[in-house]
């Protein structure tokens, strides 16, 4: 465990020294895989297929903000249902700009839930975004989420209906309406799936602020068998297609994809729970501080007693973890000097 812990470490110094460079190269690695795919999910041909397009917008996107990628994405998205026909073109702009908008008037920092949904519901691990974001950020990400969903049945659906599409004439706009609409308005799978993915991230956020010990790793599993039981539960009442065996490994995989990440991301020291009790005029406060878990000490910096002195920060060595020898941090101690000074 120490060896991960310390590998764990070292990415984030590495990260950490050069955040500038990693940054850039990630977005462009981000963008090329979303342009591609889509690439891909259409006949080649037309500027939205081009490489050298597809190169020189990614390498705009990684210096531009992290949101501009799922709007970079919806106009390649859009550019490619033009080329087949208008009326597909001007149905699927209107559903992404209507999601596009969403997103960006609520949940505008919610940027790689929209972006990796489809890639995870592609790739059959629909529940690991909304576990991810249960376990990170609020219940008001199912927005995001869901969006991203639609996004995938509206890509699914151009995809699936380009035959039946070719072979109509552009005058037939009901037959081109009701094949362009049709995989998404009478299909109650997504329904099913935009409910599961919503109760997924509602439940493990709830889980995981209960606050007893591993909440985190127990509201992955939590989440994981909601998504089941809704795919299940809408196989037998509304009569869905999901195939069970793939939506159960699906669900074990995002649960181990999702135990990795919230070990690197935040892993915590269980063994060194404090529970702190004090009070002030006004309240008296119950406290459960769970420390990190680190490989080894950090240095931060301490201010001295006298400090109202004009005494400087001194290093001083912080104990991250349980080891033999080392000394616990006094949380009380901690809690009530803040309180004093403030």
């Amino acid at each position: 465990m120490t060896t991960i812990l310390e590998f764990k470490e070292k990415i984030r110094e590495v990260y950490a020294t050069y955040t500038i460079y990693v940054d850039i190269v990630l977005k462009t690695a981000l963008t090329l895989l979303c342009l591609f795919w889509i690439r891909g999910c259409f006949p080649p041909g037309g500027i939205f297929s081009n490489v050298f397009v597809i190169i020189v917008v990614s390498l705009l996107c990684s210096i531009l903000p992290l949101r501009v990628i799922p709007i970079t994405c919806g106009v390649f998205i859009i550019g490619q249902a033009f080329r087949m026909g208008i009326d597909a073109g001007v149905v699927t702009a209107v559903i992404l700009t209507v999601l596009l908008c969403l997103f960006l008037r609520f949940v505008p920092d919610d940027s790689l839930a929209f972006i990796f949904m489809p890639i995870a519901m592609y790739f059959g691990l629909p529940a690991l975004i909304p576990i991810c974001y249960g376990l990170r950020k609020t219940p008001a990400s199912f927005l995001s989420i869901v969006s991203g969903c639609v996004v995938y049945y509206t890509l699914e659906s151009l995809v699936t209906g380009a035959e039946a599409l070719s072979k109509l004439e552009q005058t037939e706009y009901v037959e081109r309406l009701t094949v362009l609409l049709g995989g998404i308005v009478s299909d109650s799978s997504i329904v099913i799936n935009i409910l599961a993915l919503a109760g997924v991230v509602i439940i493990v956020y709830a889980v995981r602020r209960l606050g007893f010990d591993f909440a985190f790793e127990a509201a992955i599993i939590v989440g994981a068998s909601v998504y089941v039981f809704f795919i299940l539960l809408g196989n037998i009442v509304v009569q869905t297609t999901f195939d069970t065996v793939s939506t159960v490994i699906g669900a074990v995989a995002a649960v181990l994809v999702a135990l990795i990440l919230n070990f690197f991301f935040l892993s915590l020291d269980y063994r060194r729970t404090e529970k702190v009790e004090f009070e002030d005029d006004e309240y008296y406060y119950y406290v459960k501080a769970i420390p990190k878990a680190y490989a080894y000490k950090r240095k931060l910096p301490v201010y001295q007693n006298d400090q109202a002195a004009g005494g400087a920060p001194a290093e001083t060595d912080i104990p991250q973890v349980s080891l033999p020898g080392v000394e616990d941090i006094d949380f009380e101690k901690k809690l009530e000097d803040s309180l004093r000074d403030l």
